[in-house]
């Protein structure tokens, strides 16, 4: 069982990564080209036109110019969103009350992991693991899952209470929903379970990624923390094929549907999937496009005069 244990860890990173490339593939290969709404500012204009929300079209003969993107912008922009849910606070503050510690918890306990993965790449490579550095790092990971654990459970189940009551987010919530939240609650809920039990939850987290690199097979020496790692597993696993895959698709979601703006003259690769979809079929039957249900493509329905009179 032991064994098997690590082979379910093994699994669930790698599980993870591959289902994330899937997801990002997926979207690549079968997301069309975008109808731009024109929502401005966008970030990567630059902080001068960004300021009243300007574009660079409005510059003269912007066509016949070199386009000046302001990476910085889009990087800040995306890291507002990302740590603060800017957009949420701004137009739904009862709900970020809500969803920003659930988030903030997650945020912590990843960042948590990241710093203890650091900690035994570090204790490979020499670091004395009884040292004054591997002491703090620990009190500061213990401090970190305390309150990280806590803003899940607390997050999650506002979350939960305001999908159940409110009328609009309830009209929209499915079974999922509820489920993905409650996972995270127990997954939560779990952690505080083996922080509050065993002496240092960092010493447990740090033997259990030690163990897991250096492929030493040791048992466990803490149930609850066993079961809050397998309830973590599944959720390596399950984050990206739901909706919580937001995660790892956020950069796409701004970066390329609510900011891309690149006019068509500027990418050839707008330019073919133009082509590509003025080849597909439509169907419709209506008087004023002159359809009568017959398949015709888009150049026929672009290139027909609804209002032309057929000659008898």
């Amino acid at each position: 069982m032991t064994i098997l244990f690590y082979i379910l860890g093994y699994l669930a990173v790698a599980g993870f990564f591959c289902m994330a490339y899937l997801k990002i593939r997926s979207y690549m290969a079968a997301s069309p080209l975008h109808v731009r709404w024109e929502l401005y500012p966008v970030p990567h204009e630059g902080a001068q036109k960004a300021a009243y929300g300007g574009s660079f079209m409005e510059e003269k003969d912007w066509w016949t110019k070199p386009r000046h993107i302001s990476h910085w912008g889009d990087i800040k922009g995306i890291l507002t969103e990302v740590l603060f849910l800017h957009a949420t606070f701004e137009h739904n503050l009862k709900l970020w009350v809500r969803t920003y510690p659930f988030h903030v918890g997650m945020y912590m306990l990843m960042g948590g992991t990241i710093i203890v993965l650091c900690a035994v790449i570090a204790q490979i490579f020499g670091l004395n693991p009884q040292g004054g550095v591997m002491i703090f790092v620990g009190n500061v990971i213990n401090a970190v899952v305390l309150v990280g654990a806590l803003c899940i459970v607390i997050g999650g189940i506002g979350l939960i209470e305001r999908r159940r009551n409110d009328e609009g987010l309830r009209r929209y919530s499915t079974p999922e929903h509820y489920f993905n939240l409650g996972v995270f609650v127990a997954f939560g809920v779990l952690g505080l379970a083996a922080w509050a039990v065993a002496p240092s939850y960092f010493e447990l987290a740090r033997t259990f990624i030690y163990n897991l690199l250096t492929f030493n097979f040791a048992p466990q020496t803490s149930t609850l923390f066993s079961l809050h790692l397998l309830l973590g597993f599944f959720l390596l696993i399950w984050i990206p094929m739901t909706n919580m895959g937001h995660l790892i698709m956020k950069y796409f979601m701004y970066h390329d549907i609510r900011w891309g703006d690149e006019p068509t003259n500027y990418s050839e690769k707008n330019k073919q999937k133009i082509l590509e979809a003025l080849k597909f079929n439509v169907t419709w039957s209506a008087k004023h496009i002159s359809g009568d249900g017959t398949p015709r493509t888009w150049v026929d329905v672009a290139t027909t005069n609804p209002t032309e009179k057929k000659e008898d």
